[in-house]
């Protein structure tokens, strides 16, 4: 917990005990500011295309600006994701060979393939670089950002909207997000898009685009298989109860999921061993070496419930803290409305977001959570019962208002200038790289070493897929020169094209005592090696946390 963090919380305190004390300090009610509200509420009627101005530029600086540098680093499936989108843009298959996959090998474990299609589209207009690797994430988020507004505008008033939206804009996860290509990430913005077309679906071809986009929702992350069922399942009853939805819609709508999700269900009885054939017309279908699905059990819920739950509200990088506790009151206070609507047969966009999150929750604890990413989709959901929360809160007191408004944007200044100036360019991880993508680049273009073997002593998870990103070897070559080896306690990669990456101290010895001329790629964490190495005579220059070795 930061300062920050604790001042807000003593402020969020301030504001929920001073109704009761400005009651009996000054014994006044609240009906003397009631048209406060009103006048707040014309604002934002009158006012909001000037507001949404403004957020287009917090959005422009908090994930357009130095989008593809910051973060300055790639993660090793962001790297996995991004070169399987390449080779897919220009050979037509993944880096295994497989033609058109609809889910990714990745390295083994699979891989969601609706960010890497995306990536592939925006690889053949802006080239193989950074920026066409991460567009997915940016391009899906904004469009889910003004769906979301749309939505709550619709459905409930602008002021709503508008607060809901800033939220949304200012809110860690979402900055943080939108520039880096996680694949499963794309769950959240698919998600708001989905529901949004649900909610304002009337006419038959309003339910199948609703239909098609839940199904888009599946090439998204694989824990959308369990929590979407339940969702859809919950969602149809209180639609069918308010009387908004008949058979037939439904039908429409559940033409394209079928659609959509056949190829994922035979993708699981591939799997499950019970089918053999992997290609599907022109598109394929992998058999894994480790199938997750053996991970999802409802025993979670039990097992490992707390625990998700924790890492879901209060994981670094999510929502600010003061937010907790501002969406268990928003949660609270939408229970007790949407009781009421239900009662009445009236529809209430509230009770679209209860089901949503309860559900979605729900089936994302079917699995252990142990990092934000896995319940990305809850972010939005979240967001809306803490402007819930907040309304009520700042009802009637200009105050409060003033207050809470201020604090939220510390909160969001004091996030962003540490994201843009420190976190957003560390990524000192087991899974993240920061030089060795762009080292690649310095060595191939240089026509002294392009030909000589190179050998890789890395710190970080899967180096060598940095090297492929970067030197566009054509899924051909990779699977003609990779070659894996037993390194202990996993299999790894030892070898692609030119390069040799060393895992063992046996290894590094059979490196050195090679005839070959060659170059050293090691990490500087390995000191030791690397002074042992200048000893025998080895030049060396260092490249970031790498230090590049060369024989005199």
């Amino acid at each position: 917990m930061t300062i920050v963090d604790l001042i807000s919380l003593i402020v969020l305190i301030f504001l929920l005990g001073y109704p009761v004390l400005k009651k009996r300090i000054y014994n006044r009610k609240e009906e003397q500011n009631e048209n406060s509200e009103t006048k707040v509420d014309e604002f934002c009627n009158k006012h909001y295309k000037k507001i949404w101005l403004l957020f287009i530029v917090i959005l422009f600086f908090t994930v357009v600006y130095k989008f593809g540098e910051i973060p300055n680093y790639l993660g090793c499936d962001e790297a996995g994701m991004a070169y399987d989108a390449y080779c897919i843009s220009e050979y037509g298959t993944d880096r295994y060979m497989n033609p058109y996959p609809l889910y990714l090998t990745n390295f083994g474990q699979g891989q969601s393939a609706l960010c890497t299609y995306l990536a592939a589209f925006f690889i053949k207009i802006l080239g193989p670089n950074v920026i066409a690797y991460r567009m997915p994430m940016l391009f899906v988020y904004i469009i889910s950002v003004v769906a979301s507004y749309l939505m709550v505008s619709k459905f409930k008033n602008k002021k709503l909207a508008l607060l809901f939206t800033f939220l949304v804009i200012t809110c860690p996860w979402n900055i943080y997000n939108a520039r880096m290509a996680l694949d499963c990430n794309l769950y959240l913005g698919m998600f708001m898009i989905a529901l949004y077309f649900m909610t304002r679906a009337e006419k038959m071809y309003q339910f199948f685009i609703a239909g098609v986009f839940i199904g888009l929702c599946l090439y998204t992350y694989i824990l959308s298989w369990i929590s979407l069922p339940i969702f859809l399942l919950v969602w149809i009853i209180y639609m069918l109860y308010l009387k908004r939805i008949n058979w037939k819609q439904i039908i429409v709508m559940a033409i394209p999921i079928t659609i959509l999700a056949a190829p994922l269900i035979y993708f699981l009885l591939l799997n499950y061993g019970i089918v053999h054939q992997t290609n599907i017309g022109i598109f394929s279908l992998p058999v894994l070496d480790t199938f997750r699905a053996e991970q999802i059990s409802p025993l979670n819920i039990f097992r490992t419930g707390l625990e998700s739950i924790k890492t879901i509200f209060t994981q670094e990088k999510t929502i600010y803290l003061m937010y907790v506790p501002l969406f268990i009151i928003g949660f609270i206070l939408s229970l007790k409305n949407v009781v009421q609507s239900i009662k009445g047969r009236k529809f209430d966009l509230t009770a679209v977001m209860i089901i949503s999150f309860s559900t979605l929750l729900i089936g994302l604890l079917f699995t252990r959570i142990p990092t934000a990413n896995k319940a990305n989709v809850l972010y939005f959901l979240i967001l809306y019962f803490v402007a819930i929360a907040i309304i009520k809160i700042c009802e009637n007191s200009y105050l409060a208002k003033i207050v809470m408004g201020t604090m939220i944007i510390v909160l969001f200044v004091n996030f962003y200038w540490n994201y843009i100036t420190n976190s957003g360019i560390v990524g000192d991880g087991w899974y993240e790289d920061r030089y060795l993508y762009s080292l690649t680049e310095e060595l191939e273009s240089n026509d002294e070493y392009i030909d000589k073997p190179k050998y890789v002593l890395a710190d970080k998870a899967a180096p060598y897929v940095y090297i492929m990103l970067e030197s566009k070897i054509s899924p051909q070559e990779y699977m003609a020169t990779q070659k894996t080896e037993d390194v202990g306690d996993r299999i790894e990669t030892t070898k692609v094209g030119n390069y040799k990456f060393i895992y063992t101290n046996d290894q590094i010895y059979e490196a050195l005592t090679s005839q070959e001329e060659k170059i050293f790629i090691i990490s500087t964490i390995y000191k030791n090696v690397i002074n042992s190495m200048v000893e025998f005579g080895y030049e060396k220059q260092e490249y970031g946390y790498y230090a590049v070795l060369t024989q005199k």
